[in-house]
């Protein structure tokens, strides 16, 4: 015999994806899982095929790009920091395997630019800027003085110690003046 006390009870289905229900939260691709995927393929590839090297470069360039998008979109510190850190590192090789630059030292020097471009976007916010500074300062002098080595006959990379030592010293003389 049928209970016919309760009414009968309906599904109704809106729409298919991949949304949650909970205010506030959304689903997101996990970036890095892509990247490794993305970023093993293209290794296979550049060590089979030269063309393949520089795709790859172009590929990883767009990826950075992509990622530094998500940043201005989201506010997403992780996005903006390994963005800044493909990019840099994605244009070298690029330029590098194009022939537009020679020599090494182009990757630290691309990426101490790029750290160094993180300090006004985190003063913006209100946060302390002084990390990105120094490390991107560190950054910049080491692959520049490879570039500049690469580009001169002169060891530019001895001068760096005592370089630091002088500024080092400027900065010290400076401060207990105050």
């Amino acid at each position: 015999m049928k209970d016919t006390s309760q009414p009968p009870k309906a599904v109704r289905i809106n729409s298919w994806g991949f949304e949650t229900d909970t205010p506030g939260r959304r689903s997101r691709i996990p970036l890095f899982g892509v990247f490794l995927i993305l970023f093993g393929l293209l290794l296979a590839a550049g060590q089979l095929f030269k063309v393949a090297e520089i795709g790859a470069s172009a590929l990883f360039l767009a990826l950075g790009i992509v990622l530094l998008l998500v940043w201005v979109r989201d506010h997403s510190d992780a996005a903006l920091y390994i963005g800044i850190l493909v990019t840099a590192l994605a244009l070298s090789d690029l330029l590098t395997g194009a022939g537009v630059i020679r020599g090494s030292g182009w990757g630290a020097l691309f990426l101490g630019v790029g750290v160094l471009a993180i300090a006004p976007m985190r003063a913006h916010a209100g946060r302390n800027w002084g990390w990105p500074v120094v490390l991107g300062a560190l950054l910049c002098l080491w692959g520049g003085s490879d570039v500049a080595t690469s580009y001169t006959n002169v060891d530019v990379g001895r001068l760096l110690g005592p370089a630091l030592l002088v500024l080092l010293g400027i900065w010290i003389v400076s401060r207990t003046r105050r």
